[in-house]
């Protein structure tokens, strides 16, 4: 899966970058294993706000013009992504189900 990673008020460091591809790329890629990957391309927009809360915005369509949005805010930057990858995966076995 390819996501676009975007940071707003935070550097992307490599071990965010990794934690990303662990808690979210790998697990839509294992929903999502039918598709080339080319059609697998996401964006994710990650905000620390003034209280140090992450705010995560993951945005991607799927064929059939089905449009997958979900955000989360969280203290911890993990959490964040887990809560995020959880709504996501919703999205998709719900668009698959159909």
């Amino acid at each position: 899966m390819n996501i676009q990673i975007i940071g707003d008020n935070l550097d992307i460091s490599d071990s965010n970058r990794l934690m990303i591809e662990d808690k979210v790329s790998s697990r839509l890629d294992r929903l999502l294993f039918k598709y080339d990957d080319d059609m697998k391309n996401a964006s994710m927009r990650i905000i620390k706000d003034k209280l140090g809360n992450f705010i995560i915005n993951f945005d991607m369509n799927l064929p059939g013009k089905t449009h997958i949005y979900a955000t989360t805010t969280h203290k911890i930057f993990e959490s964040a992504l887990i809560d995020l990858a959880q709504e996501v995966e919703r999205q998709i076995k719900k668009y698959k189900a159909d």
